[in-house]
This record gives C-alpha cells, structure tokens and sequence, in this order.
C-alpha cells in the first residue's frame, strides 16, 4: 500500500476570488505544497540533496488535473490526503483529496518526473528512471 500524507490548511482570505470561494488555482498550488510534504513524510531527502547525490533536481509536472465538487471560503480548516498512485518507469502519478471535514471538496491528479540537468543543453532538464530508493522509501 501507497505511503499518505494529510497536509492541514486553513483558507486565507486571499486565496478566494471576489465571490469569497477559493480560485481555482489555489488549489494546484496546495497540491504541489503537498506534494513537496508527501516526499519529505516518506524520507526523500531535499532536492538540494538529491542534486549532490545523484543530480536529480526535482520532480516537475508534466500534467495535472482537477475535479471541483464543493466550494470553501475563507477561514475553513481544509485537508489534502496525497499518496503516489502509480509508477511507471520514468514518470510517477501522483493523487489527491481536498476536504473539508468529511465533505470532498476537491480531487487532483499529477504526473510528475524526476529531472536532471540535460547535458547536452545545461537550460534543458531531462527525465530519468525513477530512482528505487525514492519508489521504496514511498511505498
């Protein structure tokens, strides 16, 4: 079974739009927040680390996607459960569930990579096959 991770928040003010709801995009940006707890929960070490280590330099999307099912506002304590769904060899899906309580607010999927430096063009990144140690450390 997938290692969760539940991150806690409460909405700000200014993380809704004028109708007092938050904006769509504030939900993208907790899921890469997340994201970024999920893998330091499971024992990834920082990216700088992984940088020193073996070059990786972060785990970029390549895709992401939300279902909005209710609606917050400002001042609700919100949950994101995220797990690692899937790993294939090169790019990893990731999941997530906004909550409210026991209401589901929101439900997002990402499909990340592990990248290093392309060295052949050093302003380029390039996927590499995901390391075993990371995959274990979040199974």
């Amino acid at each position: 079974m997938a290692r969760t991770n539940v991150h806690r928040l409460r909405v700000a003010f200014s993380d809704c739009d004028p109708a007092q709801i938050v904006f769509f995009a504030n939900y993208f940006k907790w899921f890469d927040t997340s994201f970024a707890e999920l893998m330091g929960a499971c024992g990834v070490p920082s990216w700088r680390e992984t940088a020193a280590q073996n070059g990786i330099i972060g785990a970029p999307l390549v895709d992401a996607q939300a279902t909005f099912r209710n609606s917050a506002t400002y001042g609700e304590d919100l949950e994101v459960e995220s797990w690692v769904e899937h790993w294939g060899r090169k790019s990893f899906v990731v999941r997530h569930i906004v909550r409210r309580d026991e209401t589901v607010l929101c439900m997002g999927r990402e499909v990340r990579i592990f990248a290093v430096q392309d060295p052949d063009d050093p302003l380029r990144i390039k996927a590499v096959p995901i390391p075993e140690d990371i995959r274990a450390l979040c199974s």
